[in-house]
């Protein structure tokens, strides 16, 4: 696969046909697929047209390169990592699989996505209390999340990046927290992935959960958990399937022998489809380089903010050098929302979040996109 860049130092752009369309700063919110993820889409659809059973080993083989290649994106082992499909779907499965007591209780954090705060809510039905640790300016602290931890206390779990304002979290201060009082560090990584490089092993991270369709540019619908091996054992699925167990494709006796990897988190039959489009997804990354991914997503993230600022634009977004990922969150005169429509109408896709208005530009991007969005949002009002 051939990788161009253009010459303001935009990288695989040449990959992405939504230029010709828009300028797209949403990357935070559904992200445009590539050729390469395109292409494979179409590649399995033709395999299971052509020859549907005939190619089952194929796309089995395929799904665990796909495994290997989430595990490298992360820094994990293929055996700590099962497919699943959303965000979601990940963390409900990390906070049903732990062995609660009434009067226990989990820390996550105030204002982030739901995503990452709903499955603990739930938990209320046997008695766990959720806590959440409030933010200031768009910050989490580590005071504020060890200010919440008793000894009632199992779970910590957080979002890398924060999908309003764009604070990367103090992950390995958090894990070391964790670590010290012998708790479960819980991430939801979907505004990371693609766009910053995520090491579970260097951060300490014990669980994570992450969809494809944002800064992956992979189709909804299917992501990755990982599950550290220092807690595949005391964690058991609550949503059980045939392929849960060893040796799944002997059907007959029955048993119950869970598998020991993460798999035995993957209750059913594989979405090979969009495994396959994951797969593509990830391989795209690795070919641009993970490390110039996010260099490249910094520079833009930079020239825009300095641009921004410039015209007297107040940044909502945290700006110190280690709290920046690839969103941007500015704050305007007008309703979010009759901003981001006038933004749509001149070609400009961006989301109101946080308050303000939401860029979210990748690695793709150029200094023309960013001169035809502050062309669109005009003047401060």
């Amino acid at each position: 696969m051939a990788i161009f860049s253009s010459t303001s130092g935009a990288l695989g752009r040449d990959q992405f046909p939504v230029t010709a369309a828009c300028v797209y700063f949403d990357h935070a919110g559904v992200a445009p697929i590539s050729r390469c993820v395109a292409d494979a889409v179409a590649a399995f659809v033709a395999d299971a047209r052509d020859f549907a059973r005939l190619r089952y080993p194929a796309w089995e083989a395929r799904a665990e390169a796909v495994r290997a290649g989430a595990a490298r994106l992360i820094g994990a082992s293929p055996e700590e990592i099962a497919f699943v499909a959303s965000t979601s779907d990940g963390l409900s499965g990390i906070a049903t699989a732990l062995d609660w007591r009434a009067g226990e209780s989990v820390v996550a954090v105030d204002g982030e996505f739901p995503a990452n705060v709903y499955p603990w809510w739930a938990l209320r039905r046997i008695g766990v209390e959720t806590r959440l640790a409030p933010t200031v300016d768009g910050r989490l602290s580590v005071d504020a999340i060890a200010a919440l931890v008793d000894d009632t206390t199992r779970v910590v779990s957080v979002s890398a990046v924060d999908f309003a304002t764009g604070h990367r979290r103090p992950l390995a201060a958090i894990a070391e927290l964790c670590r010290r009082r012998g708790l479960l560090f819980c991430v939801d990584a979907i505004q990371a992935l693609g766009a910053v490089r995520i090491d579970v092993e260097r951060e300490g991270i014990d669980a994570l959960a992450a969809d494809g369709h944002k800064w992956l540019c992979a189709p909804e619908g299917c992501g990755l958990l990982y599950v550290s091996r220092r807690w595949l054992d005391r964690l058991v699925p609550q949503r059980i399937g045939w392929k849960s167990v060893v040796d799944a494709g002997r059907y007959l006796p029955y048993h119950f022998d869970l598998k020991a990897e993460a798999q035995k988190f993957e209750c059913g039959s594989s979405n090979f489809l969009a495994i396959h489009a994951l797969g593509a997804a990830i391989d795209l990354m690795f070919e641009l380089g993970i490390d110039a991914v996010e260099r490249r997503v910094a520079a833009v993230t930079t020239t825009l903010r300095a641009a921004l600022a410039e015209r007297g634009f107040r940044l909502m977004s945290p700006d110190g050098a280690h709290e920046r990922a690839g969103i941007t969150t500015v704050a305007v005169g007008d309703t979010p929302e009759a901003v981001v429509r006038r933004l749509r109408a001149a070609g400009v896709l961006a989301s109101p979040r946080g308050g303000g208005v939401r860029l979210s530009p990748h690695c793709y991007c150029d200094d023309d996109d960013i001169a035809r969005c502050l062309a669109a949002l005009g003047a401060p009002r």
